[in-house]
């Protein structure tokens, strides 16, 4: 199986439960396809990974990003955290849904 990407030599720490580990991850079409020792497959771009830690993407499940994510779509501050989803709107105010009116409002903001 040939991949997109490869991740090498990084230290896998999956959220399985399964202690860190050393290994490569393969992407294929934008997906996580393969772990392990990926050294043979062959891959369009390969990053080493050596000292760093490899992980999927975390999930903040309480945050007050709310309004930030309509202003700058890129939350560059959370996913150079490692954070590639979030739970917004928990705290009693979300821009989404809500009345055109109020987005006015919070389209100043």
């Amino acid at each position: 199986m040939g991949f997109d990407i490869v991740i090498e030599n990084g230290l896998l720490v999956d959220g399985t439960g399964q202690g860190p580990r050393r290994g490569d991850v393969g992407i294929a079409d934008q997906r996580i396809a393969a772990l392990g020792d990926l050294r043979a497959a062959p891959a369009a771009q390969r990053l080493d990974a050596s000292g760093c830690v490899v992980s999927p993407g975390f999930i903040d499940i309480h945050n007050h990003s709310d309004i930030a994510l309509l202003t700058d779509g890129r939350a560059e501050s959370m996913i150079r955290q490692g954070v590639t989803t979030q739970v917004t709107g928990n705290c009693g105010l979300t821009p989404a849904p809500v009345h055109d009116g109020i987005r006015t409002d919070l389209m100043r903001t």
